[in-house]
């Protein structure tokens, strides 16, 4: 992923050099300001991580400020001098706070750190996040300095969606057991995928209610599904090829991935690109939900958005896209929610005390238990989910990212634009010609080289 360094202006956000109010109170308690988002994860983990801190560290007092417009909370803080010492608080909302915090330089260098021991382990802080999450725009932010700033505290997949209790036995003891149905097999590879989908098209044919092998929200949503599929069919270079506009297209590793997409033609759920709009998106996923598809490409978001018509006791479950060989590179795609501390603050040692407190075992299995399916790059908290009663199917598309057996992309296409070109209409809306059959796989390869060689020379 290029770095690039963020320079957004916050009106009425002006960032005070001084001290901060955190620090010693007169009792002598050391007092730590921590300001985050309340999100999908909910604040009660806050709460619990607030109590094991101060019971680990006495003499200390952890001030939350958790609510979902925090922003507007802290800004005037920030501006009198007394804001957060630790913040979590991702970029990429509407207030660009962080951003603000990246352009003014005021985070505090986390690269030492990172060389730390998290609580009550002998374990570098460096050594419990998953690698695959750092060293990309997320966590060093200035294109100039390779150092650390921000921290991915949580993070959720793209991938493919589906009801784990087609595939899982759901037991709570985190380990597969035999296939529920007794006949649906988990495909890894694209082979396997189009093996099942033939699997229901022959059961269609005795029993119309059988689901169909794929559907999508909107065409759209490829913007995830196609990189992470040219990584695994061609590699990492040629999709940053690709992000670049490079003439990749013809390669048969790359026309492999599209060759594959227009496939799904013969197994996709017919009522798909007629929904597949913002007015009907939601019938698409309800598919999924309903057992009229059994996958599509999605995001974890996906299980909040259609909470109000998932019915009681349903399960997702989530998988990285398809291999093209047995035992291939999988990929997916991760959205990364970030944690820091400000450069101004007054207790800078408490302040990463704190952040090694919440990567460590004790701090991570209050998050799994509490945090509502919240899912933390570290090594082995897909175990310690599991301890905490976190749904197996749900964990089962995550264990990839913890053991290595899934690769993560982090990346995009360059920002570029040329006339009479709209890239994300080409390089993902057309699956909806092919799927309806008023364009070819041919004519979609086409249209990619004419207009990313348009859009390459505009960046030259």
């Amino acid at each position: 992923m290029k770095k690039t360094v963020f320079s957004f202006l916050c009106a009425g956000l002006v960032l005070v050099s001084g001290l901060y109010a955190g620090g010693a109170k007169d009792s002598g308690t050391q007092v730590l300001k921590v300001a985050g988002l309340k999100g999908a994860y909910g604040d009660v983990y806050w709460q619990e991580l607030k109590k094991g801190f101060e019971a680990a560290y006495p003499g200390t007092e952890v001030q939350l400020t958790i609510e979902a417009q925090v922003e507007n909370t802290i800004n005037p803080q920030i501006m009198a001098g007394a804001g957060p010492d630790v913040l979590y608080l991702a970029t990429g909302r509407e207030a660009q706070l962080t951003e603000m915090m990246i352009s003014s330089k005021a985070l505090r260098d986390l690269s030492g750190l990172l060389e730390q021991n998290v609580y009550n382990e002998n374990v570098k802080l460096k050594d419990r996040i998953l690698s695959s999450i750092m060293g990309n725009g997320v966590t060093n932010p200035y294109a100039d300095d390779p150092a650390n700033y921000m921290l991915p505290l949580f993070f959720s997949s793209n991938g493919l969606f589906f009801n784990a209790d087609l595939f899982y036995e759901n037991d709570g003891d985190g380990v597969e057991g035999p296939k529920k149905d007794g006949k649906y097999e988990m495909p890894s590879t694209w082979d396997e995928f189009f093996a099942l989908g033939e699997l229901l098209n022959k059961e269609r044919a005795a029993n119309p209610d059988t689901p169909y092998l794929f559907t999508y929200p909107t065409a759209g949503y490829l913007d995830t599904m196609v990189p992470a599929s040219i990584a695994a069919s061609a590699g990492e270079d040629t999709v940053r090829k690709a992000f670049n506009y490079e003439p990749v297209w013809e390669e048969p590793a790359v026309r492999a991935v599209f060759e594959n997409l227009g496939k799904l033609k013969d197994y996709i759920l017919p009522t798909t690109v007629g929904n597949a709009n913002k007015d009907g998106f939601k019938n698409n996923q309800q598919a999924v939900i309903d057992g009229r598809a059994l996958f599509m490409t999605n995001g974890d978001w996906v299980k909040g958005e259609m909470k109000d018509t998932t019915p009681a006791g349903f399960n997702w479950g989530s998988a990285p896209f398809l291999a093209f060989t047995n035992g291939g590179a999988r990929y997916g795609t991760v959205n990364a929610e970030q944690i820091y501390i400000s450069n101004n603050t007054r207790v800078p040692e408490l302040a990463e005390k704190f952040i090694l407190y919440v990567y460590s075992n004790e701090g991570l299995a209050l998050i799994a238990k509490y945090g509502n399916g919240a899912f933390v790059p570290a090594k082995g908290y897909d175990k310690i989910a599991l301890a905490a009663g976190m749904n197996p199917g749900a964990v089962a598309g995550y264990e990839g990212y913890y053991d290595g057996s899934a690769k993560v992309l982090i990346g995009s296409f360059a920002a570029a634009n040329a006339e009479g070109v709209d890239w994300k209409q080409t390089y993902c809306a057309t699956m909806d010609s092919v799927m309806n059959g008023s364009k070819t796989v041919n004519q979609w390869i086409e249209q990619l080289k004419t207009d990313s060689a348009k859009l390459k020379a505009s960046l030259n």
